[in-house]
């Protein structure tokens, strides 16, 4: 597996385990046979959206963005920049009740009523900020440059070294018969 460097990486709200749990209760509540199984998800609930916060990750590279989610059932999808097409912000009545919000990657091939080609993160600590940065990369690279990576800085170091290496390599050519 190819290591890329990470530009940049998405922090999730500590209240998402908190949204999880709201979300499967109202599931549950919904279905009638769901109904009794609320006091036993009450109790494990807990435990199982605590595991699948800490299991969820996203990072953008210069290339692509690449989505992490789910201990049980894990999923990975490496999205390519230029593929995508949108980064929507949206905000439910359960979100928005605890004050967060989502985001959703959408990509070339994925329609409004597939979930091919979209990538959903809820619960994303300034969503807005990282869409505008991952927004930002997908152009770079559509326009073929790619900028540096935070905290990069060209080593002004390293550009000495090389320039009299070249130079020393200079001398020694015209020093030769």
């Amino acid at each position: 597996m190819r290591e890329e460097k990470i530009i940049a990486s998405v922090r999730f709200d500590s209240r998402l385990p908190l949204y999880f749990m709201l979300q499967a209760l109202l599931v549950l509540l919904v279905s009638l046979i769901g109904v009794p199984l609320m006091p036993l998800w009450f109790i494990f609930g807990r435990a199982i959206h605590r595991r699948q916060y800490e299991a969820m990750g996203c990072d953008l590279t210069p290339r692509s963005l690449n989505v992490r989610k789910g201990f049980l059932f894990k999923v990975q999808k490496n999205i390519p920049l230029d593929k995508i097409t949108d980064l929507a912000v949206s905000e439910g009545p359960v979100l928005r009740y605890l004050g967060l919000c989502s985001l959703r990657i959408e990509t070339a091939g994925g329609g409004q009523g597939s979930s091919m080609g979209q990538a959903v993160l809820p619960g994303v600590v300034d969503a807005l900020g990282f869409r505008d940065r991952v927004l930002d990369q997908r152009d770079a690279v559509a326009s073929g440059i790619a900028p540096l990576a935070q905290g990069d800085v060209a080593d002004d170091n390293v550009l000495v070294e090389i320039r009299d290496t070249l130079k020393s390599i200079e001398s020694h050519l015209a020093s030769r018969p």
